[in-house]
């Protein structure tokens, strides 16, 4: 069973170094999507949520990246317990965990959890991302070599096109779904 998430934050965290435990450093949450399926890529279920803000903003420099404002967030928001507890009755089942760029989604989330003291077996999963998966099929140019492809470029390089609502973590997860099974298709994972 793979269980595929993204998330859309606050912004980006002061150190990319500090522990998931330094809470200060690590954005919060504004919005989470996971797909659900089985070995063979069918999809079981799927959730996609905005959370419900508790004593924080987002900034207008966040908002204008994946378009959710303090004001949607509130208005259309859910309850961020509530959130976490749902998408770890997938984490109990999921054999791998994946997502383009796990390292900061999972520190994302990870802050969450100890934020709202949510017990989770997620840190004992086996994980994949599909971003270090793909590095060297994309080889794209970077300073030290090739750089990590963002997920508009992984997909442009398996579909020659690019996919819709990036910056949407449904959107987002849903083109890292399918990137994933393409990429397992021709061996690249």
């Amino acid at each position: 069973m793979y269980l595929f998430f993204d998330t859309e934050t606050t912004g980006l965290p002061r150190s990319w170094k500090a522990p998931v435990t330094d809470l200060n450093n690590w954005p919060r949450m504004v919005q989470i999507a996971w797909i659900f399926c089985d070995d063979k890529g069918a999809r079981i279920e799927s959730g996609d949520f905005i959370i419900k803000p508790e004593n924080y903003k987002i900034p207008v420099a966040a908002s204008k990246v994946h378009g959710i404002s303090t004001e949607k967030a509130i208005n259309e928001g859910e309850d961020l317990e509530t959130i976490l507890n749902k998408f770890n009755e997938f984490v109990v089942e999921a054999d791998f965990i994946v997502a383009h760029n796990i390292s900061f989604d999972e520190k994302i989330l990870g802050a969450e959890f100890l934020r709202k003291g949510v017990r989770s077996n997620f840190n004992k999963k086996r994980k994949l991302c599909t971003m270090q998966a793909s590095t060297d099929y994309c080889r794209l140019p970077g300073p030290y070599g090739f750089k990590w492809p963002k997920l508009s470029e992984l997909h442009i390089k398996l579909f020659g096109k690019d996919f819709e609502g990036a910056h949407d973590a449904f959107a987002d997860i849903d083109a890292t779904e399918k990137c994933f099974w393409e990429m397992r298709k021709i061996g690249l994972i």
